[in-house]
């Protein structure tokens, strides 16, 4: 199987060093627009053939001619990206895997996730398989979620929660991926599934205490936008209360980006000048954030993700939970990167591996919630990764 990543940052680079050692994958293509970003892996020896390609993804005309004779293409690029790759991907006549979905194009427009979905005819009639936001979470959370979720009659509540803790002075209260990415994350209106329908909150809003897994413990956390509130609804077919993802945040950070956004300081139309340049005061901000992918290693610290469902069965309440906690330390061991990258890379090949297996529901454009949790768990355990499973009653 032949596989094109697209975008060689550290999620792409990590998801790269994953792939070598599936024996599934025959050869792998990055393309990038920093020709030298992808160049550097190809002189990496192994089984896994590397090639590189400097390409702008923006180029669709010649994406599509780059993509030939690719068995699936992934974005590793920026989520905003993901419509018209799918679409250089089809006229390949290739499988499409990503990781997260934009935003709205604009205020109270669709969710980018559900216009992905609307491909699906496209796909089914180009015979292709498309599994979007198949990363950690999204992607590997939603699957959690359905398997705990099938151990109940009603389900009332679906939390998911993350967190990336960094025991480094001077990097404790900035994110661990894309730059950009969490800043499109952390402006956009979050929804909560409640009351049978899905309601807007304000940004950074509903502070919650959330006791994560030793060694991240409990950390305030906060609704962000995210895809799992969007899609399971559609999946777990049985009567669902409220679903919310709340992501762990330094609250000085959140009051300095909730004060910016008021100000208006963060729409791009607002420049500033940087010498003899006009710039977004948005691109600005994001400048002091340190670059995940740059930064020395290994870090200290780690990442949690936990998910809970709590419902009712057989005149029980009960609150299912599963936890996927990794220090930064042992991905760097693993992969030299940082456990959020190497999680959701992990996510990405696990889907990757079920397209080359037939083991999705076949042609046509999927959220992971239609994957077998036994097939997608195997592969887990499988790169000796952690998920550990707990219940508790709830009094009534």
């Amino acid at each position: 199987m032949r596989v094109a990543i697209l975008g060689v940052g550290g999620l792409g680079r990590t998801l790269a060093s994953e792939l070598r050692t599936d024996p599934r994958v025959s050869s792998l293509l990055l393309i990038d627009e920093f020709g030298e970003r992808a160049r550097v892996l190809t002189g990496i020896r192994g089984r896994v053939a590397i090639e590189a390609t400097q390409l702008n993804v923006e180029n669709r005309i010649a994406l599509a001619k780059a993509l030939a004779g690719v068995d699936v293409v992934v974005n590793t690029t920026l989520p905003k990206y993901n419509l018209p790759i799918m679409q250089a991907a089809l006229e390949a006549h290739s499988n499409y895997l990503d990781v997260a979905a934009a935003g709205p194009r604009e205020p109270s427009a669709t969710p980018g996730i559900f216009e992905q979905l609307a491909m699906s005819d496209a796909f089914e009639d180009a015979g292709a398989t498309a599994l979007i936001s198949m990363g950690l979470d999204p992607g590997i959370s939603n699957v959690m979620v359905c398997d705990a979720a099938a151990r109940f009659e009603v389900v009332d509540a679906v939390r998911i929660r993350s967190s990336d803790m960094v025991t480094v002075p001077g990097l404790e209260v900035f994110p661990l991926y894309s730059r950009e990415a969490f800043l499109s994350d952390v402006l956009v209106r979050p929804s909560v599934w409640l009351d049978g329908q899905l309601q807007d909150r304000e940004p950074l809003s509903e502070p919650e205490e959330f006791p994560f897994p030793p060694p991240v413990g409990t950390k305030r956390t906060y609704l962000v936008a995210h895809e799992e509130v969007k899609t399971l609804p559609r999946y777990l077919g049985k009567p669902l209360g409220r679903v919310d993802y709340k992501y762990a945040m330094d609250p000085n950070l959140v009051r300095a980006l909730i004060s910016l956004d008021r100000l208006g300081l963060l729409a791009d139309s607002r420049t500033i000048r940087i010498g003899n340049q006009m710039v977004p005061f948005r691109r600005a901000v994001l400048s002091a954030f340190p670059e995940p992918s740059a930064l020395v290693l290994p870090l200290q610290g780690a990442s949690a993700m936990s998910v809970e469902v709590e419902g009712r069965a057989g005149g029980k309440r009960m609150i299912r939970r599963g936890d996927v906690t990794m220090r930064h330390e042992e991905a760097n061991r693993r992969r030299s990167t940082t456990a959020v990258y190497y999680l959701t890379a992990v996510g990405v090949a696990i889907g990757i591996g079920l397209i080359a297996d037939k083991a999705t529901p076949g042609p046509g454009v999927h959220s992971s919630e239609v994957l077998d949790p036994a097939r997608v768990f195997k592969e887990w355990a499988a790169r000796d990764l952690p998920m550990e499973w707990s219940e508790r009653v709830v009094e009534t």
